[in-house]
């Protein structure tokens, strides 16, 4: 784990457009509820990866042997018509727990290991937001379900993942024009608990496989994107959230 973490600072700071456009997108929401002061202090700590670098990192990291331990980490599996129950195993939820409980103590923490735990919270409080990552483990979050996006093949997963935020264009402008809910809403958003988050996303996972035949149609995707665009908006709010509770009253001069 100490080596995993003295890699981050070898990562190059300028990359090109890599990484999922959800991933993006939630990482741009979260600066735009951000004050200042917490912003200036993350950047610090992501040693020149910008927000949205920082989003994606996880899944650049999945073709490479050595992190393979960090896959159980984005999702976890839970059959349809079964609760949560706590556990401790390998998931995204114990992950996104264990994370945000470390760096409740980050005056002890070093610099590397700051920035590791920052990372995964940026990448998983996204991941936490797609339904399918909150799934069922008979069709591998809707990985093993084939579908055809227009002609090409796909799954399902990927569908929510990606192709659906890429063919209509999602935007934040289009993401944050969901944002008109009520203080007492906003109460409730920013309201730091990975289980309700988790237990939301499944909420809706009816919508997601509500599709007709295996071919996506305009009419489903129609259906599907302004929750997909709330989702993106939902997980910046909170993301922004645990940044500034995680350093409301810390000095990053103090170790840096």
């Amino acid at each position: 784990m100490l080596l995993l973490a003295a890699t981050l600072f070898f990562i190059p700071n300028k990359v090109s457009a890599w990484g999922k456009k959800g991933h993006s997108l939630t990482a741009q929401i979260a600066l735009h509820y951000l004050d200042s002061d917490t912003k200036n202090k993350v950047l610090k700590y992501l040693g020149g990866m910008s927000f949205e670098e920082a989003a994606s990192w996880m899944d650049e990291l999945r073709s490479k042997k050595e992190y393979d331990f960090m896959k159980p980490f984005h999702y976890i599996n839970i059959e349809k018509n079964e609760i949560y129950e706590e556990n401790e195993k390998d998931n995204i939820v114990n992950e996104l727990n264990k994370t945000i409980k470390q760096l409740k103590n980050i005056e002890d923490l070093s610099n590397e290991s700051i920035k590791f735990n920052l990372l995964k919270i940026f990448h998983l409080v996204g991941d936490l937001g797609q339904p399918l990552h909150v799934g069922y483990g008979e069709d591998k979050g809707g990985n093993t379900i084939q579908v055809s996006f227009f002609g090409n093949g796909s799954n399902i997963h990927s569908v929510w993942d990606t192709k659906i935020i890429e063919y209509q264009k999602i935007s934040i402008e289009d993401c944050l024009k969901h944002a008109n809910f009520s203080k007492k809403e906003m109460r409730k958003l920013r309201r730091i608990n990975v289980e309700k988050w988790m237990q939301h996303s499944r909420s809706l996972l009816n919508n997601v496989y509500d599709i007709k035949s295996n071919k996506v149609e305009t009419e489903y995707i129609k259906a599907n994107q302004s929750i997909i665009e709330k989702q993106l908006l939902i997980s910046g709010i909170r993301l922004a959230s645990v940044l500034k509770k995680l350093f409301k009253n810390f000095n990053n001069e103090q170790s840096i």
